[in-house]
């Protein structure tokens, strides 16, 4: 129902896009002490690209087994991108920063729950527009 409402569809891409920041953030974290490892991130969501349906996944099937058919999901919509201007690393290489990374993972829940209020809010809105709360 609410797949075509463009409110829904970017508060959703916003969504998804900082619940995989949070992987590729806690990625980072993980490999804090992994000698010559470099921090990634993601790009930022480009919304208008949400709107117009381009970076929507498509799923297809690839059948490993004739008696398994196995689904699986199409190009990740979000791209990680490693970080090449770093300002410290330790001598064995490492750029990761913990103090940098958890202020992003702070700031990527905050964004998330807000992000999910606003979701929240807009379907109560519509639901009390049609009579229904």
């Amino acid at each position: 129902m609410y797949d075509k409402l463009d409110i829904f569809k970017v508060t959703k891409a916003q969504m998804d896009w900082l619940a995989q920041r949070q992987e590729v953030l806690a990625e980072n974290i993980a490999n804090a002490n992994t000698p010559r490892y470099l921090p990634k991130d993601l790009k930022p969501v480009s919304f208008k690209e949400v709107l117009s349906d381009s970076q929507t996944p498509t799923v297809t099937a690839i059948a490993t087994n004739p008696a398994h058919i196995v689904p699986e999901m199409g190009l990740d919509p979000f791209k990680s991108v490693t970080q090449r201007k770093t300002y410290e690393s330790t001598p064995d290489g490492n750029a990761v920063i913990l103090e940098e990374q958890m202020a992003k993972i702070g700031e990527a829940g905050s964004s998330y729950n807000a992000a999910a209020s606003l979701f929240q809010k807009y379907q109560k809105m519509i639901l009390s527009a049609l009579g229904q709360r």
